[in-house]
Parts: C-alpha cells; sequence; structure tokens
C-alpha cells in the first residue's frame, strides 16, 4: 500500500520541478484495488506526502483514507477508472505550453515519433466547467476511447496502466506543445502523415511481440 502512494507522491513532486503544475493546481491519482490514492485538496503536489494523500472507494466514491479532503475533481478521476477498468493512474495537469495551444483552438498533431508513441490514442475536449459532474460524466466518455485528452481552457489528462505511463504522457505533450511553438515562430510545422503514423506503430507492434516472445522463452 505504501509504495502506490510513495510513487504517486514522487511523481506529484516531479510534476512541479518540470513546472508542469503551479500552486495547488492540477491533480493525480493511482488505484490500489478498490480504493483511488488522491491528491489532497488544496495542497501543492510538492508539499505532499504518501500520508497526505486520499483514498476513495471506487464504487461508491466515498473516502475510506485520510483525513484531508480530496480533490475537487474526485468525479473526474473516478470516473475514468469505472469506464477503463485497466487504467492505474490519472494524471490531470495545467500546464503552460500544452494549455495554451490547446486553448487557442490549434490542434496538437504527431510530429515526432513519441507523440506516436508515448501518448496512446488523443483526443480534445471542449470546455466544461470544472468540478462539475458534467465535466465527470464527459471525461469518462472521452477517456473510452482515448488515452492522453487535451482540455480546452482547461489542460491534459492522460491515464496509465502505470503511474509512470501517466507521468510521461503529461510530460511529452508539453514537450510536443513547446516544439509547435518553435516551430510555428521560425517556419511551418511539418507534421507527419497517416502512413508515417502508421509506419511508427507497427514498428512498436514488431517490437512488443519480440519482447513478449523473449519473456516466454525465458
Amino acid at each position: 500500500m505504501a509504495d502506490v502512494r510513495a510513487d504517486l507522491a514522487h511523481y506529484g513532486s516531479r510534476l512541479v520541478s518540470m513546472g508542469l503544475v503551479a500552486g495547488a493546481g492540477g491533480n493525480i491519482s493511482a488505484r490500489e484495488g478498490d480504493v483511488v490514492w488522491m491528491k489532497p485538496s488544496g495542497c501543492a503536489m510538492d508539499e505532499m506526502g504518501p500520508d497526505d494523500l486520499c483514498g476513495m472507494d471506487l464504487a461508491t466514491g466515498r473516502q475510506v483514507k485520510g483525513r484531508s479532503r480530496p480533490t475537487s475533481e474526485v468525479n473526474m478521476h473516478l470516473a475514468c477508472y469505472r469506464r477503463r477498468p485497466e487504467i492505474r493512474a490519472v494524471f490531470h495537469t495545467h500546464s503552460a505550453w500544452a494549455s495554451g495551444v490547446i486553448s487557442a483552438g490549434v490542434e496538437l498533431r504527431a510530429m515526432f515519433a513519441e507523440f506516436v508513441n508515448d501518448l496512446g490514442r488523443t483526443g480534445t475536449l471542449p470546455y466544461v466547467t470544472p468540478t462539475t459532474q458534467r465535466l465527470a460524466d464527459a471525461m469518462g466518455d472521452k477517456v473510452a476511447e482515448c488515452d492522453t485528452v487535451f482540455m480546452v481552457n482547461h489542460g491534459v489528462l492522460a491515464v496509465g496502466v502505470t503511474i509512470k505511463q501517466a507521468f510521461y504522457r503529461v510530460v511529452v505533450v508539453e514537450d510536443a506543445a513547446k516544439s509547435l511553438v518553435a516551430a510555428t515562430i521560425v517556419g511551418k510545422p511539418k507534421f507527419f502523415t497517416q502512413e508515417q503514423i502508421d509506419e511508427i506503430l507497427s514498428l512498436e507492434a514488431v517490437q512488443h511481440r519480440t519482447k513478449m516472445m523473449q519473456t516466454k522463452e525465458g
């Protein structure tokens, strides 16, 4: 139990050090069985430790662990886990570059292999008032078909089968936004074609199959 909470606190602190959240903004969670550990409300991620996290019952949404109130986006996080039983982490950031590009009506598209390999299925969610059940419902529907969601006038949300995967996804989105702005300033961005994207995905599929075979042989 302590390891999941320690990992979540560790990656939360890294989000702050990388400038992907500011103040008490953003929220993260990780699932452990029927309990979802979440960032407490009003707490900066580099100020929280494992014991500060709030444990929420996945089925009922009731708090079963922790003394602090959970993030105000508790329902949005629970909606993600309920729609995607295989995911184990949800990261929501207000990163400046990504939030700015997304909210300017500019589509974030693949220019580098990391965008294709790391982000999984991407999609954009139009603005919905934060902390509302409407947002939770909309995000649940979106996460059913996406792994990384670009939230207009709000930020980025990424899910992962591990805490590290969700963390890497919000990091890669911010890097992609910076690259897009840089490319736009000095010239015209050149995005991957669908053929190029498919080729990268096929390489990844081959590597995955090879790794699985090596694991079985071992």
